[in-house]
C-alpha cells in the first residue's frame, strides 16, 4: 500500500515530466491537465482529513485564487523583461549592447557566455531573486546572438548555484530558521556549509555550458579561462558564505566574478577561433553610446540592490515588511519595469511606439498566466496538509535512504524546489524533517540541510515554472521540451555531485561541524 501511496503522491509530476520531454507537448497545455488530476487526488485519494465535498471546495478554491495572483506576479516579471528585449530591438540598441559587451569581456563568445549567463546571474540573485536572473540573462544572451534555446538552458544553469541565499541571503536565513530556532545552528554556519558545496558546482558549471552552447569543439583553446572562472568564482564565494554572511554572498560573488573575469581578457591573450569570434559590426556607424543602448540594464544593476538594501536602511522596522506588502517578488517585478520605462526614455522612444511594444509583449505572455497559474495551483495542493502529498514523497525517500540519508536531502531539496519554484519554499518544508531524521541517524543536522539547502536552488533549473518564464522572454513559449531536455542533463551531473559532497561532508569531513 505504501508504494502504491508513493505512486500516487508522485503522479501529477509525472504527468508533467512525461506531457513535456516523453510526448513533446507545451507547458500550456500539459499544465492544467495536471492540475486536473492533482484536483481530482485532493478531492479522492488524498482526501486525507475526510473533508466533506463543500469543505474541500472551500480549501482548493483558495488555492486556486492563490495560485493565479502569484502566476500573475511572475507573469509581470516576465511582461517587464520582455518590454526590455523589445525596445533593444525595436531601436537597434540591440546590436550596440552586443558591440559594448564585446568590448568589455572580449571577443570571444565563450567568454561571454560564462560571463552572463553565470555571473551576472549570480549577482542578479543576491540583488533581487525572485527568477530575476533567467528573466534577465536569457534575453541578454539573445541580444548577443546566442540560439534563444541555448540561452534560456544557460541562464537558468547560471541562476542553479546563488539560489541557496537568493535576494539578501532570504533563502538560507528565513529557509534554515527551523535549525536556528531550535539552537542546532546559526545562519552563518548554514551559509558556510552550502557555500562548501556550491563552491564546487560553480567550479564546473563553466565547463557544462561551453558544452551546452558549442559542443565538445567548443573548449579548443578556452580551458585555462574556463578553469579560472570556474576557480575564482568558487573561491570567492566560499569566502563571502564562510567568513562574511549570507547576505551578501550571491550579490558579492557575482559582482567581484565579473571583474576578474574582465581582468583576465584584459591581461591574459586567449587563441580564440575563429568560428566563436563575435562578429563584431564595426564598420556600422554606433546609433548610440554605451550607456545608452546598456541603460535598462545598467539601472537594473543599482536600482535592485539599491531598493532592496536602501528602503530597510531607511526603515529599519518596517522597510522589509513596506517591501513584501504584495509579496516579495512584487517589488522585484516593479523595479524591473521602472528600469525598461527609463531605458526606453533614454532612448527615446516615442509614445506611440511604446505602446505598441507594450501590445506586442502582452500578446506574447497571456499564455504563460494559464501555464503558471496551473503549475502554482498543482504545487499549493501537493504541499497542502489537507492531502499530504508533498510529505509522503519526501518522507517514503528519507525512509528508504538510512545512511544515505545526506544524499536523499539532496535529492528531496531538488523535488521540493522542482515543485513549488522556489528554494525558500523546499527548505521552509523540509527542513524540520531533515533535522528530525539526522537526530535519530546520529548524523550532523547542520551538513544535513546544506544538503537540502544546495539540492532546493539546483532544483531551479529543471523546475517547470522557471522554465517557462525564463521561455516566456525570449518568445519560447511551447518549447519547454527542448529546454528540459538540456538542462536535465546538467542537473543530472551537478546532483550527483552534489549528493556525493553531501555524503563526504556529513560522514567524513565534517561530521561535527558547528556541534
Amino acid at each position: 500500500m505504501g508504494f502504491v501511496n508513493f505512486v500516487m503522491a508522485v503522479s501529477p509530476i509525472v504527468i508533467v515530466l512525461a506531457g513535456i520531454l516523453a510526448f513533446k507537448k507545451p507547458a500550456m497545455k500539459v499544465a492544467p491537465v495536471a492540475l486536473v488530476w492533482t484536483m481530482v487526488l485532493a478531492f479522492t485519494y488524498f482526501n486525507v482529513n475526510g473533508l466533506a465535498f463543500r469543505e474541500n471546495v472551500v480549501v482548493l478554491d483558495a488555492l486556486l485564487w492563490k495560485g493565479i495572483k502569484e502566476g500573475l506576479k511572475i507573469v509581470y516579471m516576465v511582461f517587464g523583461a520582455f518590454v526590455i528585449l523589445n525596445t533593444l530591438k525595436r531601436t537597434g540598441a540591440i546590436e550596440d549592447v552586443k558591440n559594448t559587451v564585446a568590448r568589455v569581456s572580449g571577443q570571444d563568445r565563450r567568454v561571454q557566455l560564462v560571463v552572463v549567463g553565470m555571473m551576472v546571474p549570480i549577482f542578479l540573485e543576491g540583488a533581487a531573486g525572485a527568477g530575476a536572473p533567467a528573466a534577465i540573462a536569457a534575453p541578454f544572451l539573445v541580444a548577443l546572438g546566442f540560439d534563444p534555446i541555448t540561452a534560456i538552458a544557460v541562464a537558468l544553469l547560471g541562476d542553479a548555484t546563488p539560489c541557496s541565499w537568493g535576494g539578501a541571503g532570504l533563502t538560507t536565513i528565513n529557509g534554515g530558521a527551523a535549525l536556528v530556532e531550535a539552537g542546532i545552528s546559526t545562519n552563518a554556519l548554514n551559509s558556510a556549509m552550502v557555500g562548501r558545496i556550491h563552491m564546487f558546482g560553480v567550479l564546473i558549471i563553466p565547463f557544462i555550458m561551453v558544452a551546452l552552447a558549442f559542443g565538445r569543439k567548443g573548449f579548443k583553446g578556452i580551458v585555462p579561462y574556463l578553469c579560472y572562472a570556474g576557480v575564482t568564482t568558487g573561491a570567492v564565494m566560499f569566502f563571502l558564505s564562510n567568513f562574511v554572511g549570507p547576505e551578501v554572498t550571491s550579490m558579492g560573488t557575482g559582482l567581484i566574478a565579473i571583474l576578474l573575469s574582465v581582468l583576465y581578457v584584459k591581461v591574459v591573450p586567449i587563441s580564440t577561433p575563429d568560428e566563436f569570434k563575435y562578429a563584431s559590426a564595426q564598420e556600422t556607424r554606433r546609433r548610440y553610446g554605451a550607456f545608452r543602448a546598456m541603460s535598462p540594464y545598467i539601472y537594473m544593476l543599482f536600482l535592485l540592490p539599491i531598493v532592496r538594501y536602501g528602503v530597510p536602511a531607511i526603515w529599519p522596522e518596517t522597510g522589509f515588511g513596506f517591501l513584501c506588502t504584495f509579496g516579495y517578488i512584487f517589488w522585484v517585478d516593479c523595479v524591473i519595469m521602472i528600469c525598461g520605462l527609463l531605458g526606453a526614455v533614454t532612448l527615446h522612444v516615442k509614445k506611440d511606439e511604446l505602446f505598441e511594444i507594450f501590445r506586442m509583449t502582452a500578446k506574447n505572455v497571456v499564455p504563460v498566466l494559464i501555464t503558471m497559474g496551473s503549475l502554482l495551483v498543482m504545487a499549493y495542493i501537493m504541499q497542502s496538509d489537507t492531502t499530504g502529498m508533498m510529505s509522503l514523497i519526501a518522507g517514503d525517500i528519507a525512509a528508504l535512504a538510512g545512511m544515505l540519508y545526506p544524499a536523499a536531502a539532496v535529492l528531496i531539496g531538488s523535488l521540493g524546489s522542482f515543485i513549488t519554484g522556489t528554494g525558500l519554499g523546499s527548505n521552509i518544508m523540509f527542513a524540520g524533517m531533515h533535522t528530525e531524521a539526522a537526530a535519530a541517524l546520529g548524523m550532523n543536522p547542520i551538513t544535513v540541510f546544506a544538503g537540502q539547502n544546495a539540492g532546493a536552488s539546483l532544483g531551479n533549473l529543471i523546475c517547470p515554472n522557471n522554465t517557462v518564464a525564463a521561455c516566456a522572454t525570449v518568445g519560447e513559449v511551447g518549447n519547454e521540451n527542448k529546454v528540459m531536455r538540456r538542462t536535465l542533463v546538467a542537473f543530472g551531473i551537478i546532483l550527483a555531485e552534489y549528493m556525493v559532497l553531501a555524503m563526504v561532508y556529513t560522514l567524513v569531513l565534517f561530521p561535527n561541524f558547528g556541534m
